[in-house]
């Protein structure tokens, strides 16, 4: 009974001092930006409450199957459930808790909030040193992809000027359980898309914002331009997606031409038994299988900047709670699987070159993943009130990571042309 006592002593201490951590020392004393730790301890208490009742159960097994009393079963269950209680705990408290670092202005917001779009909960990061400046809208990438954190760190020049707003898509990360990833369609994002805009035009009293996408959020951006010119100043579009079946069949056909020419029999043979796109099951592995080694090949050029902070860092940002880092992967690879054959059909240039604002196309000289002659195919049949397309010499798909100061520099320029 003693020993009973002292883990009830032992577990409330650890519990008031997760309460304490999370609501009072994370965010206003430590001011904790990367919690990578809590990622460990979390993981340490699933290790030792899932050893804990796999523990028990082989006790018990053994112990009935001598004869003998399971003492020792009991107390490693108890301490199962212990740890297991603690980490419940701690997940509730890292998802209640989430917020994004302050941002220090005469007039400044950082605020990490959920809205309802067309009858779904979602979430933007809203972020700027002067909230009467211009509204910045930025488009992940994906679809089901997330770059909330990765936009804090990549564009925290951008907050003196603007403030920047960052979507979380549905079916990503933190508003992955806006919908169900089957029943998401290109209206969903366009539909949304809009009432954001609406949301963020009438809170900051704006009648038009600027508007951002990375790859996938870049063809979106393109469509929404089109579908409401009037929300919009000016549109800039990295790694820019334009004819989805057609990007896809070039890079897998790259990346086969480059495995065979480098020597890479097992990518050779694992892309030859799937076949080219377009794929009707399976997208995001199959996918993914072309699109990996495209990067390695553009490191080989020995062109590329390093990103001082990528995409995959994203999920250990302070804006995700411990499910949250779940749903980051988890949206990635459910999201793009159930939608991304929807886009096969999509050409941008066929149904977003008539364009009634400016538009601006930042591409990595390098970008293999959205092939640079459908790029420049469709700037050639923009029409546009100004447009232009200027290439990064150091880059692949990810320009706005890679030669951040450059990039920024870019973008000021030209939203200043539209302001």
């Amino acid at each position: 009974m003693s020993h009973v006592k002292t883990a009830m002593i032992i577990w409330s201490v650890l519990a008031l001092g997760l309460v304490i951590y999370y609501v009072c020392l994370r965010q206003h004393v430590l001011r904790i930006q990367d919690p990578r730790g809590e990622v460990y301890g979390a993981a340490a208490l699933t290790v030792v409450t899932l050893g804990g009742l796999l523990a028990a159960l082989v006790i018990r097994i053994v112990t009935a199957f001598l004869h003998r009393p399971a003492a020792a079963a009991a107390i490693s269950l108890q301490i199962s459930l212990l740890t297991g209680a603690l980490l419940i705990l701690m997940v509730a408290l890292s998802q209640v808790t989430a917020f994004t670092p302050a941002v220090e202005g005469p007039d400044p917001i950082s605020e990490l909030r959920s809205v309802t779009v067309n009858g779904r909960t979602e979430w933007l990061s809203l972020r700027g040193q002067d909230r009467s400046k211009p509204v910045l809208l930025f488009l992940s990438g994906g679809p089901g992809g997330s770059q909330l954190v990765t936009a804090r760190h990549c564009f925290a020049d951008l907050e003196r000027d603007y403030v920047v707003v960052t979507w979380e898509q549905p079916g990503a990360a933190k508003s992955y359980s806006a919908i169900s990833p089957a029943d998401i369609t290109l209206d969903t994002y366009l539909s949304d898309g809009a009432a954001v805009t609406e949301i963020l035009r009438r809170e900051f009293g704006q009648d038009r914002i600027y508007l951002m996408g990375e790859s996938w959020g870049s063809a979106l951006g393109l469509m929404m331009a089109r579908e409401h010119p009037e929300y919009y100043r000016a549109f800039v579009g990295t790694g820019q997606m334009i004819d989805f079946l057609e990007t896809e069949r070039i890079d897998y056909q790259m990346a086969l031409e480059d495995a065979r020419r480098t020597g890479d029999r097992k990518l050779v043979d694992k892309l030859e038994e799937q076949g080219p796109p377009p794929y009707k099951s399976g997208i995001a592995l199959k996918t993914n299988a072309y699109l990996s080694p495209l990067y390695g090949t553009s490191a080989r050029t020995g062109q590329l900047h390093g990103a001082t902070f990528s995409t995959m860092d994203g999920p250990y940002g302070v804006e995700y709670g411990l499910l949250d880092k779940v749903s980051f992967f988890w949206g990635l690879y459910r999201t793009f699987d159930s939608f991304y054959g929807k886009l096969y059909p999509i050409d941008l240039r066929q149904c977003a070159a008539e364009q009634q604002i400016p538009i601006h196309i930042f591409h990595g000289r390098y970008d293999y993943n959205a092939p640079a002659g459908l790029v420049e195919d469709y700037y050639a049949r923009l029409s546009a009130p100004r447009k232009s397309l200027v290439y990064f010499e150091h880059s692949g798909h990810n320009p706005w990571q890679t030669e951040n100061e450059l990039f920024i520099d870019h973008v000021r320029q030209a939203f200043a042309e539209s302001a």
